[in-house]
């Protein structure tokens, strides 16, 4: 089979990217015309074979270093990996291509797992030496990822959820019971999430600004989220996660005037004050101990809704936010904050549990919770949250490096090793 290289029309790499396996928004059309408004060098690359289909495809981005251009890739190139001579043409195609453009060397992190952990940080079956092995017999040089968060590239470490044998019936019987627990308790709570337009971003970006601050890491401006906005139409989610006051409490008053009519039914208007139960069943009893014990918990409640009713100054707060990009292959978590205020309203377990459970009604076969440190000590809060939904950590395969100006590549390679020494 012979293949040829070259630039790929949008159209052609966007129905390519949406039906490779390994197709990923990082990888999308979309990400291309991001990148480029936001002042970078990207292109859309591919190979076809004899037929003209495509059969392996890439947007690859460029950006100056010492000696020369980077070129990159993350989360790619989209191709049969177990086809040696795939690899081969598209490297020696892209090679090429970064030669005409001062290229350096390129760069690729293939959306490939290299392990998989439990929650412990079990191994789960073998680690993929065979891809690593193999594409080490190509590239100069390989890089496994390190341990906690990267601020210069995509995770290589992610939580996932696999959503294949999920029931669209019973999504919840699927998450672990800290989940279950934390969504029972949030429908008192009278949650309402909505999917918000382009002018409600600056509130969006309140949210996760506050959060940034009080976790101590670099927030997007609001200039980033207005493009994905933009950009990715559809494909992006931004969701907002409010409560109402006024039907909060309404709902409160409901159970506890309920519960008190119960109460009267058993006992008479007067049940606080009955000294004297001799005359009551045991059933009787235990419903107007249980019920008394009911009425005094929704009573704090009350109080304490129209307390924070009060704080709030307003009806309808927001709680919660959280961006969701949704791709064939999965629906990516990407960034998300709370008002520490609301916490305990728990709003990201509903905000978690609708996506999932929309994801699997649309048959997207995994739901990316994204970035976790790769600590399996309890020190990563992220992954504890991620967690109670079950899934399992993965380890990406890292990064490949191909030199394509040999020389050159050598001397950029001893010059870094020489400053990192120092």
């Amino acid at each position: 089979m012979n293949y040829r290289f070259s630039e790929l029309s949008v159209l052609e790499y966007a129905n390519f990217e949406n039906n490779h396996p390994q197709g990923n928004f990082v990888q999308s059309a979309e990400q291309k015309s991001l990148l480029e408004k936001r002042g970078e060098n990207a292109a859309l690359v591919g190979l076809k074979d004899d037929t003209g289909k495509v059969v392996a495809g890439a947007l690859v981005t460029w950006a100056k270093v010492k000696l020369g251009n980077l070129f990159s890739i993350e989360r790619g190139p989209l191709l049969d990996y177990s086809n040696e001579q795939l690899i081969k043409a598209f490297i020696s195609g892209l090679t090429v291509f970064s030669k005409k453009r001062d290229g350096l060397f390129i760069r690729i992190r293939p959306n490939i797992a290299y392990a998989k952990y439990t929650e412990r940080g079990k191994l789960i079956g073998d680690k993929n030496t065979t891809f690593v092995e193999k594409l080490n017999s190509l590239a100069a040089d390989h890089q496994l990822p390190q341990i906690g968060f990267s601020t210069s590239s995509e995770p290589e470490w992610q939580f996932v959820k696999d959503l294949t044998e999920v029931d669209p019936e019973h999504v919840v019987k699927s998450y672990n019971r800290q989940a279950k627990y934390h969504l029972n308790k949030n429908k008192q709570f009278c949650i309402k999430l909505r999917k918000i337009g382009r002018d409600e971003l600056p509130a969006f970006k309140r949210i996760t600004q506050q959060t940034a601050d009080r976790l101590h890491y670099h927030d997007k401006s609001l200039d980033f989220y207005e493009t994905l906005f933009d950009t990715y139409g559809k494909k992006a989610k931004f969701i907002f996660a409010e409560i109402n006051f006024k039907e909060y409490s309404e709902s409160i008053e409901k159970d506890l005037n309920d519960i008190q009519k119960k109460l009267t039914e058993i006992a008479g208007a007067d049940y606080h004050n009955i000294s004297d139960l001799s005359d009551f069943s045991a059933s009787a009893k235990r419903h107007l101990s249980e019920g008394i014990k009911t009425e005094t918990a929704l009573q704090k409640r009350l109080q304490e809704a129209k307390k924070m009713h009060q704080e709030a100054k307003h009806d309808i707060v927001l709680v919660s936010v959280a961006l969701f990009v949704i791709e064939n292959q999965e629906v990516v978590y990407l960034y998300s904050g709370s008002d520490e205020k609301y916490e305990h309203l728990f709003a990201p377990y509903e905000i978690q549990d609708t996506m999932i459970t929309e994801a699997v009604k649309e048959r997207i076969p995994l739901y990316n919770f994204y970035g976790v440190s790769g600590k399996f000590d309890g020190s990563d809060g992220v992954l504890g949250f991620k967690t109670h939904f079950n899934g399992y950590t993965r380890e990406m395969v890292g990064s490949f490096d191909f030199p394509v100006q040999k020389t050159k590549y050598y001397f950029y390679r001893l010059f870094k090793k020489i400053l990192h020494r120092q």
